[in-house]
């Protein structure tokens, strides 16, 4: 049977808070995975509170990936653009 996700945790503050708080500990490299839909401003406003200090993924591929250097992410992962049912897409 097919069941509704469930939510374990949401947090109080907004991933653009947490983004800060990064920045301001000054740690490199944490990752904003954009999960399903709908989540992309949030993505997008974390990149704006510490750019060149977050990666991004989630939906990541060719046509789209400049834009989120642009927003300010040092990286790009594109797991779901290189792998197609656990082997490489060729």
């Amino acid at each position: 049977p097919d069941r509704p996700p469930v939510e374990n945790f949401v947090a109080k503050r907004s991933p653009a808070e947490f983004a800060a708080l990064y920045a301001q500990a000054q740690l490199e490299g944490g990752h904003v995975i954009m999960l399903g839909p709908g989540n992309e401003a949030s993505a997008l406003a974390a990149l704006a509170a510490y750019p060149g200090g977050l990666q991004i993924g989630g939906g990541i591929n060719p046509q789209n990936a400049t834009r989120y250097l642009d927003a300010g992410a040092s990286h790009v992962i594109v797991t779901s653009y290189v792998f197609r049912d656990g082997r490489p897409d060729e």
